[in-house]
């Protein structure tokens, strides 16, 4: 088969397939990462021409349409979000700065027992590892986006979700910059649910009540570190190529499941149950449990007890 071939039906494959899994399950894409990957192209190409032997050329040229056909994809995400959220230009001309400051601040209602927070963001470093009086607090620097909060409540119970609404076009010589600050009340249960791109995560969780902790990440880097203020705490983790490190109570029992491909575990103190499933000594005993899923490609992931 023709080099030519191999590399044009690569990129048609991969594109479709991407567009097709995006219809049914959307794929975040950190545009600025992918796209730097593009010369990358024209050096396999270069590399092609100058192999001889035709099954190395058909394997380097397949690589080049794969990683074209990412860069492809990648663009068109960020043009449909252009086209479907509004934006600013801003010019900074190189001027010294941090960036675009947010504040966000819900208030606290005490006669509502549980609460909801999503956060839906791109790439960047977020942490949680403060309480407030208010029912969330949330500082923002960010240069690229900016973001939105919206609340709804029920007689029990108040959902709020923090997203990244509109990107901002910048033309100077500053960087990327998208830092999230995020404070919880203690007072209410939470169900906590994140979905964010290659990012830096990190939260401590030990002062507040987790029902439900959900990640969705890309490449990422989180470290979560879970109390024991309720009798059962659920933590379902989903990334990529990824480090992720959860820190549990001594006391608590812990179960964790994993689902992993070629990644590196250690979990201290936890008996293994069968395969990609684990326990903690004392899980049967103990009053207050831990539950932890974590889906990722090629990981690294550790649990350790405190």
């Amino acid at each position: 088969m023709k080099t030519s071939h191999i590399f044009w039906g690569t990129l048609f494959i991969v594109i479709g397939l991407l567009v097709f899994i995006n219809n049914f399950a959307p794929i975040y894409v950190d545009w600025d990462t992918i796209w730097k990957l593009w010369p990358l192209v024209i050096i396999l190409i270069g590399i092609s021409i100058l192999i001889k032997h035709k099954y190395g050329k058909s394997a380097v040229a397949g690589l080049a349409a794969l990683i074209l056909a990412f860069s492809i994809f990648a663009s068109f995400k960020s043009a449909v979000q252009f086209f479907n959220t509004d934006f600013d230009m801003v010019f900074d001309e190189g001027i010294p700065g941090n960036g675009q400051i947010q504040y966000f601040t819900e208030d606290f209602d005490s006669t509502k027992t549980k609460a909801v927070f999503n956060f839906d963001a791109g790439a960047g470093s977020f942490q949680l590892t403060k309480v407030t009086d208010q029912l969330v607090e949330a500082q923002i620097e960010s240069r690229k986006h900016s973001y939105e909060i919206t609340r709804t409540s029920t007689d029990s119970s108040d959902e709020v979700s923090l997203e990244m609404h509109n990107t901002r076009f910048n033309f100077g010589s500053q960087g990327y910059i998208n830092r999230v600050d995020l404070s919880l009340n203690p007072s209410p249960a939470w169900d906590l649910n994140f979905a964010v791109g290659a990012a830096k995560i990190k939260m401590d969780l030990t002062e507040l009540k987790i029902q439900n902790l959900n990640v969705d990440m890309g490449a990422a880097s989180i470290e979560v570190k879970v109390g024991d203020l309720l009798n059962e705490t659920l933590v379902n983790i989903e990334a990529g190529a990824s480090e992720i490190v959860i820190l549990v109570p001594q006391n608590s029992g812990c179960e964790v499941n994993t689902s992993d491909a070629l990644s590196s575990k250690k979990l201290d103190d936890f008996k293994k149950i069968e395969s990609g499933h684990y326990r903690t000594e004392n899980f049967e005993s103990a009053q207050k449990k831990i539950y932890i899923d974590i889906e990722c490609g090629v990981s690294s992931i550790r649990v350790e007890r405190f």
